[in-house]
């Protein structure tokens, strides 16, 4: 999984901006506020929400250590199109706009940025696609865990902490429509429990991906 373009320029933005502690179930950022920061996630999990006219909810994204969340909106000097909240205790570091586009520029990284936030958007719209729910959670599932937070190693499963809720959310479907699905993922290394997926077999469920191409 290609790590977000500005990695190298993280922990110095990190060094420059002020630091928090953030409970579970912490509001990072509110849609439809101006957006007027970006947050490095340093340690812990977020999830991005949106809240649809209808009170119509879904998640869009999952981000971890050394992800960002509010650039959308800090890029396009617009209000932030979802909310973030905390899934577990964080820790974060809120940078100004003027200092992480004023980065960004310098390192000539506006368009790898551009480029990797619309595969992020990519992404999302294949997660909510038609596809059937049990290959688009195992697309959603090889994602999440080939990213540096899972843990994901050759010797070593990667552990997501989700809930069947937050999943269904992000596939918009029903809990019981992911509790089936989890179920025929098993024999591809799919281990799930009330609030956390461990991923024995990255490779094996890869396989079930390329179902999307047929």
């Amino acid at each position: 999984m290609q790590a977000t373009p500005e990695q190298d320029l993280l922990q110095d933005l990190i060094k420059t901006s002020p630091t928090y502690y953030c409970r579970t179930e912490q509001l990072l950022l509110r849609q439809g506020e101006p957006g007027d920061r970006v947050v490095i996630i340093i340690e812990g999990l977020v999830k991005v929400e949106r809240t649809e006219l209808n009170g119509e909810r879904s998640i869009l994204a999952f981000r971890g250590p050394y992800e960002l969340v509010g650039r959308t909106a800090v890029l396009q000097s617009c209000r932030h199109f979802a909310s973030v909240e905390t899934l577990l205790p964080c820790k974060v570091a809120v940078v100004r706009p003027d200092a992480y586009l004023g980065s960004v520029a310098e390192r000539s990284l506006t368009l790898p940025v551009v480029t990797h936030t619309h595969g992020r958007l990519i992404e999302s719209m294949i997660v909510q696609g038609n596809s059937p729910p049990w290959i688009r959670l195992a697309f959603a599932l090889v994602r999440l865990a080939s990213r540096n937070w899972s843990g994901a190693a050759p010797d070593r499963p990667a552990v997501l902490h989700l809930t069947r809720t937050d999943l269904a959310l992000h596939l918009r479907v029903s809990r019981n429509t992911i509790s089936a699905s989890l179920r025929q993922l098993a024999e591809r290394g799919v281990e799930a429990s009330r609030n956390t997926i461990v991923i024995t077999d990255l490779s094996a469920l890869g396989g079930a991906v390329k179902e999307l191409d047929r």
